[in-house]
């Protein structure tokens, strides 16, 4: 590992990973909830059954972003965390950057999103598929 880490390099890929790409999840996570509550217009069985395949395939198409946005953050994670573990002066730097009120506030562009929050991905709706499929 390189030696120049520091603790303001581990302080970035916190954010990244634990502020930033699960906001960029939300948003996709967010589209796949709101295109799993859009239902058809009855009575237009062809227009119906095209909407609902569209419909499906946005679905899914947003939950596997913002999935895979969620695996980067887990991949920085990780990064910052094998980091961590073999420098501990950079690991110091860090929690005395974490204990900094104001660079560990609510403010979005800093701090996780809260649990349950309107910026918490949450988890996607999966498509259901006819049966015998998934």
């Amino acid at each position: 590992m390189p030696e120049d880490v520091t603790g303001g390099d581990l302080y970035a890929l916190w954010r990244v990973s634990e502020a930033l790409l699960p906001r960029v999840a939300d948003v996709y996570y967010d589209s796949n909830r709101l295109v799993a509550g859009a239902s058809g217009a009855a009575g237009l069985t062809f227009a119906l059954t095209m909407w609902n395949t569209l419909r499906d395939e946005l679905q899914d198409m947003y939950a596997e972003i913002g999935g895979v946005v969620m695996d980067g953050a887990a991949a920085v994670r990780q990064a910052r965390l094998a980091y961590e573990a073999s420098d501990a002066q950079a690991a110091g730097e860090l929690r005395s950057i974490l204990a900094d009120p104001y660079r560990n506030s609510t403010d979005p562009a800093v701090a996780p999103p809260a649990p349950g929050s309107e910026d918490d991905p949450g988890t996607p709706i999966q498509v259901e598929g006819p049966p015998g499929t998934s």
